[in-house]
């Protein structure tokens, strides 16, 4: 007879993933994060595997759930779906993206089976995991565990050496560990005091090295040269943004609040700020040159923009860098594009199986290249548009290639006032700690903001308000360990993880 998941357990892994929701913005109880976890690796203790992976399951369905509940928001508001229809759109993603935790934990169960401690096993899985959700189909890293630390810079810096991955490894070591202490397996309760003391030791190194590399980059941003850079939030109505009878109406608020931060080395304006094909409508156009003649400064802006090819038009999400002459100096379009906004996977099958007015609603962009950046005569800047901004591989590229101002031009009007954009801006705080720049973010709506290359929020804007805001800010010359190397540490883990698999299949 099969042995049934006890309610309590259940109640466990749910609570654990509900704990891991809050611990997120716009909650920001981030201080659980450290034992977020421990229910659910109660959960399954000596659970079988099918258990484990269902107990994970439901603890990852409740964490996205509650993570990622504004994507109702969106497809009812403006999407125009039925409220049944945009809840399962909400439980697709979600369950989707719940498989990894059911894997986890099923990965946790079989580790302790085959005697691999937990302390170690555990936050290898997870970061092989995550590196996974970064990049299979397409890649949703949402709110990887490590970002959740984003309000606090002496634990961020560990991000410089192995990228965000570093900072789930250890948060699933600190979990596990207070599990163990608080639950030793039986027979070793005299081994807490070991566990305690490892706790420390972990704890200590952690943070001693975030003072560390704070005290660091304080000196180098001393010692470099500061850049005036100003950004503009336009606070346009989603509804409104397209409309042709609006486009003036657009250009004349961009201008008013550009005229705020005049002077200002560099302007951002959000993407798509510009509604319109830059360059291919004269008039409007020469309106934008005449805004960033104005200014004074280097104008950087979103517009969409299409090419004629061979093959045909190309469509690009675009930003558009302007000389304080009015000049194209440069342009950028988005290397990643989002699925099913701005093109639709598989669009021949979604087709076939009825929902082909929905397909025929979505953009049909083509990607630009990665890493590409613009230049300024100070130097280079990467723009990452929209949600490239949650892409480590994107920005990390961009540094390399000299990048030494990361920009993140959004419009992040599509969330009203749910937990989105204050998402948005706390993974975009890992992007500078990474590769020891600074960023500067426009957004549609807000959350605008400058970070400083320690991940510290310099300034950042309200919601729905139109604003503009300028800042000196140091023009580092970028890069880090992890600038260098990459996501060695999380390949490390899935070679790992694949050597396990393999000697555990020799051993049977």
């Amino acid at each position: 007879m099969k042995k049934r998941i006890a309610f309590s357990h259940w109640a466990a892994a749910v609570l654990s993933g509900l704990l891991l929701a809050a611990a997120f913005p716009k909650w920001d109880q981030n201080y659980l994060l450290a034992v977020a976890l421990v229910p659910l690796f109660w959960a399954l203790n000596g659970q079988p595997l099918k258990a484990a992976f269902w107990l994970g399951l439901v603890s990852g369905l409740a964490f996205y759930v509650g993570l990622l509940y504004w994507i109702v928001y969106v497809t009812y508001v403006f999407g125009g779906l039925p409220l049944p229809l945009c809840l399962g759109v909400l439980l697709s993603l979600a369950g989707y993206l719940c498989l990894y935790r059911a894997l986890w934990a099923l990965g946790v169960n079989w580790g302790a089976a085959r005697g691999l401690n937990p302390l170690w096993w555990g936050p290898t899985l997870w970061v092989a995991l995550e590196y996974g959700q970064t990049y299979i189909i397409s890649g949703f890293p949402w709110e990887l565990l490590g970002t959740g630390l984003y309000r606090f810079p002496i634990f961020l810096q560990v991000a410089d050496l192995f990228g965000v991955y570093g900072l789930s490894f250890l948060l699933v070591l600190v979990n596990a560990a207070v599990f163990i202490i608080l639950f030793p397996p039986r027979g070793q309760e005299h081994r807490r005091l070991h566990y305690v003391t490892l706790l420390i030791l972990v704890a200590a190194a952690w943070v001693g090295y975030g003072v560390y590399r704070l005290g660091v980059l304080e000196k180098l941003a001393a010692a470099s040269p500061p850049m005036k850079v100003a950004v503009v939030q336009g606070n346009i109505k989603q509804g409104e943004k397209w409309k042709k009878e609006m486009v003036h109406a657009t250009l004349d608020r961009y201008g008013e609040l550009t005229e705020r931060v005049k002077g200002a080395r560099l302007i951002i304006w959000p993407e798509t700020a510009a509604p319109f094909f830059f360059i291919r409508t004269p008039d409007l156009t020469a309106r934008v040159q005449d805004i960033a003649r104005a200014g004074g400064g280097h104008l950087l802006f979103g517009a969409p923009a299409y090419e004629l090819t061979t093959q045909g038009e190309s469509f690009y999400n675009r930003a558009y860098l302007l000389s304080p002459e009015g000049t194209v100096a440069g342009s950028y379009d988005k290397a990643h594009l989002v699925p099913f906004g701005e093109y639709v996977p598989l669009k021949r099958l979604f087709s076939f199986i009825g929902i082909g007015k929905m397909v025929s609603m979505v953009g049909d962009f083509s990607e630009g290249k990665v890493g590409g950046v613009v230049t300024m005569p100070e130097g280079e800047v990467g723009p990452l548009i929209c949600f490239e901004s949650i892409f480590p591989d994107l920005s990390r590229a961009q540094v390399k290639n000299g990048a030494r101002l990361l920009v993140n031009m959004t419009n992040d009007a599509w969330y009203g006032t749910t937990s989105a954009p204050y998402q948005s801006l706390a993974m975009a705080v890992l992007r500078a700690v990474e590769n020891h720049v600074c960023m500067a973010r426009a957004a549609n709506t807000g959350i605008s903001a400058f970070i400083g290359p320690d991940g510290r929020i310099l300034w950042q804007s309200d919601l729905f308000v139109p604003t503009a805001q300028a800042i000196d800010l140091p023009w580092l010359p970028g890069g880090s360990l992890y600038t260098k190397i990459g996501d060695v540490f999380a390949w490390a883990c899935v070679i790992i993880l694949g050597l396990e698999i393999i000697l555990a299949r020799r051993r049977r």
